[in-house]
């Protein structure tokens, strides 16, 4: 009788595991890192950040918010704010968006044919057609953090969010958090996730 409770019961046990394995399989991978890898990253104890170069020009919030972010996980992470540039345990961080425009355009297709089979070969016409069912437009942000170290680059580390023009502020900072958080995990190479 216990066998058979216990047996009875398995379906009722598998079916959150498979919705968990399920849910893990359709999730992707989010930050991308890329490194030096003859640099010993356990030296690195201060960081500063300096402008980039590269990517569009952020808006003064925008800047301020990925600026913040960066600090607070640099410095959760035992880095110390630093303007020692020549000192090999300094690094530069610099930071930079890339935008996507993304249309949100699912479609209801149609199609239409036609066939004809006479002596022993047939003829057919199709026509396909789709219409609209809503326009609203996404911006995929990219957000990549650069660690220079004495004009090298030493790390890079990316991710994106989806966002749109009427996120709060509140919103863009949740996002920008995530990515920074996403990015920095990854950092030093060798630790969980790399």
């Amino acid at each position: 009788m216990d066998s058979k409770n216990r047996l009875s019961k398995t379906p009722y046990l598998a079916l959150p595991c498979c919705l968990m394995l399920l849910i893990s399989a359709c999730q992707s991978p989010s930050a991308v890192t890329d490194y030096d890898i003859n640099k010993d990253f356990s030296s690195i104890t201060e960081f500063s950040q300096g402008p980039s170069q590269q990517g569009i020009k952020n808006d003064d919030l925008t800047d301020q918010r990925l600026t913040a972010a960066i600090a607070r996980q640099l410095q959760a992470k035992g880095l110390s704010l630093s303007d020692n540039t020549q000192s090999g345990s300094h690094v530069v961080v610099s930071h930079f968006l890339t935008t996507h425009t993304k249309q949100n355009n699912p479609s209801f297709n149609i199609g239409f044919g036609t066939g004809r089979i006479s002596s022993g070969s047939s003829v057919g016409v199709g026509v396909n057609t789709s219409i609209p069912v809503s326009g609203r437009e996404t911006v995929e942000v990219r957000v990549t953090i650069d660690f220079h170290q004495q004009g090298k680059l030493v790390w890079r580390g990316y991710d994106t969010f989806d966002a749109k023009g009427s996120d709060s502020p509140q919103k863009r900072q949740q996002d920008i958090d995530a990515a920074v958080a996403n990015i920095l995990s990854q950092y030093p190479p060798g630790q969980k996730g790399e």
